[in-house]
């Protein structure tokens, strides 16, 4: 069963310490993770991607927003060059096919069964420096929610499945009983990510769980009720930017 899981969260120099961003990337492309690697706009290959992050990272104002870091989960009900599409689609569209971005796809041997992934946004236009993801702004989370469910209800329909998800919680939903929490893998604590810092989720999580626990270790916050956000087009596979 396709199941809704998105988990946003950022890296700031002001919040997190220098490298951060480039540690971050380091851990989903561990070789154990036998991970599948995309990428836009900046290095594929993980040690040219963490430097190239790292001289991004000297680069940037005292208080920048470094990268903006999501994970979430993908339908098994795809096969994996399906799923490799529906990432690149949604990072394209969410980068507008100017920013750059960063994808491991866990898919191979204990993640065969739970299926995610990492996306790293680098939200820089290369040739103007502006930021064009706008991550950090009111609503930017709710709108970004909306496009995943769009993007994965969009690539099951073209494979014919009938499997669709929502972003919407079940007190929105009208369901009375209590959404499962969509925990993944359970690796022993010395083996998941090393940061020094851990801000707060940004906002309302699934409809199946808050939060993808396998970066974080983190319990999420409690789910808040949905709020619309403004109008976002249909997503079609066919929309990753050219």
């Amino acid at each position: 069963m396709a199941i809704y899981s998105l988990h946003l969260r950022s890296v700031g120099k002001t919040t997190h310490a220098p490298r951060t961003a480039g540690a971050h990337l380091r851990y989903i492309t561990r070789p154990e993770a036998r991970a599948d690697l995309l990428a836009g706009r900046m290095p594929t290959e993980r040690h040219a991607a963490r430097r190239w992050l790292d001289r991004e990272e000297r680069r940037d104002r005292q208080n920048a927003r470094v990268i903006d870091k999501l994970t979430v989960a993908l339908p098994r009900e795809l096969d994996p060059l399906q799923r490799r599409g529906l990432v690149m689609a949604f990072a394209e569209r969410v980068t507008q096919g100017k920013a750059a971005w960063f994808a491991a796809i866990h898919q191979s041997g204990r993640d065969a069964h739970n299926p995610h992934a990492h996306i790293v946004i680098r939200d820089r236009d290369p040739e103007t420096g502006r930021r064009v993801v706008l991550l950090s702004e009111k609503g930017a989370c709710r709108k970004i929610r909306l496009l995943w469910e769009q993007a994965v209800n969009a690539a099951l329909e073209a494979q014919g499945s009938a499997q669709r998800v929502t972003r919407l919680s079940h007190a929105v939903r009208g369901i009375e009983t209590l959404p499962q929490r969509h925990r993944g893998p359970q690796r022993p604590q010395e083996g998941r990510e090393r940061e020094t810092d851990w801000p707060g989720a940004s906002d309302p999580a699934s409809t199946v769980g808050l939060a993808f626990e396998i970066a974080s270790g983190k319990r999420p916050r409690i789910p808040r009720p949905f709020v619309p956000c403004g109008v976002v087009r249909p997503f079609e596979l066919s929309m990753a930017c050219k």
